[in-house]
């Protein structure tokens, strides 16, 4: 007797699973090495953005700039070749948009322990508009 499996269209157990093993494959690490992890928070009074910075990074390789309703972290970073008598220079940047202009926004950040952490009052506004933000840490 033969028994004969028919297939739902609508199923999509198939590509659930490919997604997963997709975003859980260890090759897809290799895009960190270009970038940082940023999350992004909304609380009632603020946001706040965390960027996985390493503990190798120092506060003087960190940039904060805003422009509009976006944020954008850059790091330099000195690259030595083997022999160490080349060194290049690295930039790596993230820019984050948010849903309204914070030019006007009191904007605080700080680094610990490879942790850079920003935050944006949504409701309480800075006299003067800024476009670089000072880290404290």
């Amino acid at each position: 007797m033969n028994i004969r499996k028919c297939s739902n269209p609508m199923n999509i157990n198939g590509i659930e699973e490919w997604m997963t093993q997709f975003f859980t494959d260890p090759f897809t690490s290799l895009l960190d090495e270009h970038t940082f992890r940023v999350d992004l928070f909304e609380t009632s009074e603020e946001f706040i953005i965390e960027a996985e910075l390493g503990e190798t990074k120092k506060k003087e390789d960190i940039q904060i700039t805003t422009c509009i309703e976006k944020i954008k972290i850059s790091i330099q970073s000195n690259v030595c070749n083997q022999n160490e008598e080349e060194k290049n220079n690295e930039e790596i940047a993230r820019t984050i948009t948010l849903p309204y202009s914070i030019e006007d926004k009191e904007i605080f950040a700080s680094f610990s322990h490879g942790i850079l952490e920003i935050k944006i009052a949504k409701n309480c506004s800075c006299a003067q508009k800024r476009t670089t933000i000072h880290i404290v840490g």
